[in-house]
C-alpha cells in the first residue's frame, strides 16, 4: 500500500513495497519528479519510478565481484542482462513503515548475511515543509566485521526544456570491458558547473563534487538540491531518446571495491560494527 505525506502545496507519496521508493512527489498541481504508473500485485520496476534509494552501496560493482582480506566475494547479478551488481538491495526489495505523521514518514529495511556477507539495517526518513522534501538515508553495521558503505538517492526528472548545474570538481571515467575506475580533470565540454541544457546531453557519468547545489531549472519553476558534505559525488543519467533524466546525490565513486585509490578519494566508507552512516538530501522546489 502507497502511503502519502502532505504539507501546504506539498505532496509525497510512498510506496515501501516497491523498494521504499518515491511513486510521486507534487507542488499543486506540478509532478516535480516524475511519477510512478499504477501498481497491480507484488511486481514493481524501480527504475518507472519517481525516486528510489541506493544501500549500502551505489553504482556497479564490475562484474558483481571484488576482494577483500584476500578472499573474493561474489555478489548476485541484479539488473539483467548487465553482468553487474548495480545500487546494491533496498531497491528491488520491500520496506517497512516504521513511523508515519501527515508529514514524515521513515522506511526500514533489513538486508541479513547472504552473498553480501554482512547483516545491516537502512532507513529512510522523509519529511515536508512548505516548499521543501527532506531524505535521510542511513544504515548500519549489524556484523561483527568492518562492512563497506555507501548510499545513494536517485530521483527522475522530466528532460523537456530543463537545465542543469552540478558542482562538479572532477569526472570518474569507467572502464566497461575491464572495470578500471579512473579520477581525471574536466574537459570544457563535460563541466556542468555551469548550466547546461539538458536536451543536449547524453551522460550516465560519475562526478567529483565542490560544495554547493545541484540546480535545475525548467520554464515553470526550479529545483535545488542541496546534499550534507557525506555525499560528496553525484551520477548524472541522461540516456539517448528518453524523456527523463537522472542527478544523484551518491556518497562514493563507481566501482570504488575495484580500485586501489583510497577510500578518501573514491568516497568509500568502512563501517566498524554497530556504526552508522548517515546524511540529509533537501530538495527545495522553487516556484
Amino acid at each position: 500500500m502507497r502511503i502519502v505525506l502532505t504539507k501546504g502545496d506539498m505532496l509525497l507519496e510512498l510506496d515501501p513495497c516497491a523498494g521504499g521508493a518515491v511513486s510521486k512527489f507534487k507542488h499543486r498541481d506540478l509532478d516535480v519528479m516524475r511519477p510512478a504508473p499504477d501498481r497491480v500485485g507484488p511486481a514493481f520496476d524501480p527504475t518507472q519510478y519517481a525516486s528510489f534509494p541506493m544501500v549500502p552501496f551505489v553504482g556497479r560493482i564490475f562484474e558483481a565481484q571484488f576482494g577483500i582480506n584476500g578472499s573474493k566475494i561474489d555478489l548476485h547479478a541484479n539488473f539483467p542482462p548487465e553482468p553487474h551488481a548495480i545500487h546494491g538491495h533496498g531497491w528491488q526489495d520491500v520496506w517497512k513503515v516504521e513511523s508515519q505523521s501527515k508529514t514524515a514518514a521513515t522506511l526500514h529495511f533489513h538486508h541479513e548475511a547472504d552473498a553480501w556477507p554482512w547483516s545491516y539495517d537502512a532507513r529512510q526518513s522523509f519529511r515536508l515543509t512548505d516548499n521543501r522534501l527532506t531524505v535521510e538515508l542511513a544504515v548500519t553495521n549489524l556484523s561483527d566485521t568492518p562492512m563497506p558503505a555507501g548510499l545513494g538517492w536517485h530521483p527522475y526528472f522530466a528532460r523537456e526544456k530543463a537545465t542543469l548545474i552540478v558542482p562538479t570538481s572532477h569526472i570518474w571515467g569507467f572502464d566497461t570491458e575491464t572495470g578500471g575506475t579512473t579520477r581525471c580533470p574536466i574537459k570544457i565540454t563535460e563541466d556542468l558547473s555551469r548550466a547546461r541544457i539538458v536536451e543536449d546531453l547524453t551522460l550516465d557519468t560519475s562526478y567529483s563534487l565542490d560544495p554547493g547545489s545541484i540546480e535545475i531549472n525548467w520554464p515553470t519553476h526550479g529545483v535545488s538540491i542541496k546534499s550534507d558534505p557525506v555525499f560528496t559525488h553525484a551520477t548524472v543519467f541522461v540516456p539517448a531518446g528518453k524523456d527523463f533524466f537522472c542527478a544523484e546525490p551518491i556518497t562514493h565513486a563507481p566501482n570504488a571495491l575495484n580500485t586501489d585509490l583510497p577510500d578518501d578519494v573514491t568516497g568509500l566508507n568502512w563501517l566498524e560494527p554497530g556504526e552508522t552512516l548517515a546524511g540529509k538530501i533537501k530538495l527545495t522546489v522553487i516556484h
